[in-house]
């Protein structure tokens, strides 16, 4: 399925740049998730104008139906690898499962705009692909739903972690 997700952030686009290089965000992140653990930050790094991530996320609720014979919920765990681009606010993005490495995939863009008045619009575009028999447009709705309520929710994280940056 392909996708596209905005978000508005109360931040500017330097302070929200800044946030996603301090360990202390991830750690700020983790009290706002809901159906998955706090993230864990594997490693940042700045060079040459890029901020690149690798976060590791994994998931904190009950399955029910097809999935849970499928999928054992220990093992849905995943890496979002991120780059982006410091001068043109742009950059990619691909999750990359600890476990069931066949069985989905998630690559993207994403871009940070300045709406004029402080503030960001966060747009991720990407394509989300799940590869099981008989439950895979079903687990994509899901795992898009779960995506987009963890992306409202890290849009107000982000926007309180830079005010009190301040």
């Amino acid at each position: 399925m392909q996708f596209t997700v905005t978000e508005t952030i109360a931040a500017t686009r330097d302070e929200v740049l800044r946030a996603l290089a301090d360990p202390d965000y991830y750690a700020h992140l983790g009290e706002a998730a809901t159906a998955v653990r706090a993230p864990e930050l594997l490693s940042v790094s700045e060079d040459a104008g890029a901020i690149h991530t690798s976060v590791r996320y994994a998931f904190d609720g009950t399955l029910s139906g097809p999935a849970a014979m499928v999928v054992d919920v220990d093992k849905l765990t995943w890496v979002i690898d991120t780059t982006y681009d410091t001068g043109t606010y742009a950059g990619r993005l691909v999750v990359v499962p600890d476990h069931y490495v066949g069985m989905l995939r998630c690559d993207g863009t994403l871009t940070l705009e300045d709406d004029g008045h402080g503030a960001t619009i966060e747009t991720v575009t990407g394509r989300l692909e799940v590869r099981v028999p008989l439950v895979s447009g079903a687990a994509e709705k899901a795992i898009f739903g779960g995506f987009t309520r963890h992306f409202e929710l890290e849009a107000v994280a982000m926007a309180e972690y830079c005010a009190g940056r301040r």
